[in-house]
């Protein structure tokens, strides 16, 4: 067994505390006794006795007890009881030899020893306030710091939730349009030596969906299409029914066309898509730009029935040249700019002229341009108004003449279009019987037969305008209002085998419904022949006659 090589021996934290208050107890003597005597040396005793954590209640009253008790000893004077044990014990002094010892070693004694003591008791308790008071500002800038960094932890991680919020959608988690901008701008940046191509896809009748199976459902699909179209690119999710792929490194815009057509492929099981690509350079470009000009390809798609649409960047000048033209059509109507042009209206048995077609002009826009555009501001009811009054009063000044005008089928949407034609009816005195009003064959004319009804009721005739390009059927013609339907132009464009046969088969099941037809776009003395062997009531054409300012004689 090895023996003990060294032993020592470690203070608690009791021993330590009385080591240190015997050092201040030494240090209050030698303080009572130096000359000159300064009585502020106790507020360094008292602000000791904060930094030994000798501060608290329990402690304090342990400290005061050892203090005072002591002090007297310390001095030379009587001591306590445990004190005056103690000393005897080890054989010390007894007071009296106490005093005379303090007097040897040239100390105060007497009153004059008291009120030291009591004046170093003061500031000591001033010291130890004042120290106390600073430890508790310590501790509560020391908490307060501890508290700014927890807090400042939490403000970080909130603000970094909210721009995950500000950035992503929360239905599929992929960035958002404000995302894409961000990213593109950072990627011209970065590449503008590269070329770059972006890929709008909106999904067909997705509002449909959502009606039908649900939004929970809607969601699913959304989070289907982001797990599909991940892989092709940098995805975004701009809205509910439209995302974006971003390309980097394209080689020109068959690379995003290809794209575009993998998505169609992709969705086909689960949505029809629309989709418009850009391809250009990306140096120079702005995230506007981008986004800008996809979405005008998007439109066209749209428009043409294009799967998908290219931008380009003479169509979208030409868009934006009709557009600043489109935006005066108010003030164009104001100062009468629009005018009537009136072509014949035939009858093909004897080629007599029955009526004239109100046609719109203005010489800025072709009607093909501003029309689409009126509809699309709402300038077209008040357009249609004016040009209605117009055709009215011109062919109240002519006996004999039927006037027909084209509606839009925006204006069968306005509440007022019954009243508007009565009250223009009444104020240019054209008879009703006199009047007939066009409506292009579209979905519109289905879904507003209340409207058709009471337009006839007015004692008015109802055309059905390019028949055959639309949406009515033969079927349709039974219930709906018409008292006569216009072949459209295609029907004689380009003549095939078979024609003429098809001609004869829609003007009989026509004239067994009770409605008579007219052939419009007839130019050549051969489609007069056929259309009359068909037996085509009327016909319009350059044939008969262009459209002129006036009435025909």
């Amino acid at each position: 067994m090895r023996g003990v090589v060294a032993a020592g021996f470690v203070p608690g934290v009791r021993s330590r505390a009385r080591a240190a208050l015997r050092d201040l107890l030494e240090e209050f003597v030698a303080a009572v006794r130096a000359e000159p005597f300064d009585p502020s040396r106790g507020a360094r005793i008292g602000a000791e006795l904060v930094d030994l954590r000798m501060s608290a209640p329990p402690v304090l009253g342990t400290t005061v007890t050892l203090f005072a008790g002591r002090l007297p000893a310390a001095m030379g004077g009587p001591a306590g009881d445990e004190t005056r044990q103690r000393t005897a014990a080890r054989g010390g002094p007894a007071g009296g030899e106490s005093r005379q010892r303090t007097a040897a070693m040239g100390g105060p004694a007497g009153d004059e020893t008291r009120q030291r003591i009591m004046a170093l008791l003061g500031t000591l308790s001033t010291g130890f306030v004042a120290a106390q008071r600073d430890a508790a500002l310590r501790a509560a800038e020391e908490m307060n710091r501890a508290e700014k960094i927890h807090w400042r932890g939490v403000q970080a991680d909130l603000q970094q939730r909210l721009q995950q919020a500000l950035l992503h959608r929360p239905d599929t988690g992929l960035p958002n349009e404000q995302y894409l901008r961000k990213h593109l701008a950072e990627t011209i940046a970065g590449r503008g030596g590269e070329r770059l191509g972006l890929c709008l896809v909106s999904l067909d009748r997705y509002d449909e969906v959502t009606d039908t199976l649900g939004h929970e459902n809607g969601v699913l699909l959304l989070a289907e299409v982001a797990r599909r179209l991940r892989p092709l690119g940098f995805l975004a999710h701009l809205a509910d029914d439209q995302f974006a792929i971003l390309l980097v490194g394209t080689g020109g815009v068959d690379d995003v066309v290809k794209v575009a057509d993998r998505v169609s492929r992709l969705l086909a099981h689960e949505v029809a898509v629309t989709a418009g690509v850009v391809e250009r350079a990306a140096a120079g470009t702005d995230p506007d730009g981008w986004l800008h000009d996809a979405r005008l390809a998007l439109r066209w798609a749209t428009q043409d029935n294009a799967r998908p649409g290219v931008f380009e960047a003479g169509r979208a000048e030409d868009d934006r040249r009709r557009h600043r033209v489109a935006a005066t059509i108010p003030a164009a109507l104001a100062a009468g700019e629009f005018t009537l042009r009136y072509q014949p209206l035939v009858r093909l048995a004897d080629r007599a002229v029955i009526g004239v077609e109100a046609l719109a002009r203005w010489h800025r826009l072709e009607p093909r341009q501003f029309i689409p555009m009126a509809e699309r501001t709402g300038v077209i009811h008040e357009l249609g108004r004016h040009l209605l009054e117009r055709a009215c009063r011109a062919g109240a000044a002519r006996d004999g003449l039927r006037i027909s005008v084209n509606v839009s089928p925006v204006q069968l949407a306005a509440p007022g279009l019954v009243a508007t034609v009565a009250d223009v009816l009444h104020r240019t005195g054209l008879p009703a019987g006199r009047l007939q009003l066009e409506i292009t064959e579209t979905a519109a004319v289905i879904e507003h037969r209340a409207v058709l009804d009471r337009l006839a009721g007015l004692g008015l005739r109802l055309a059905l305008d390019d028949f055959g390009t639309g949406y009515a059927s033969l079927a349709e013609l039974v219930t709906l209002p018409f008292a006569e339907v216009k072949l459209a132009a295609e029907f004689l464009a380009v003549p095939r085998s078979g024609t003429a046969e098809v001609l004869r088969g829609v003007v009989g099941l026509c004239h067994a419904l009770g409605v008579t037809v007219t052939a419009e776009g007839i130019e050549t003395a051969e489609q007069e022949r056929v259309l009359r062997e068909a037996g085509c009531d009327h016909g319009q054409g350059f044939l008969f006659g262009r459209p002129e300012d006036g009435l025909p004689s």
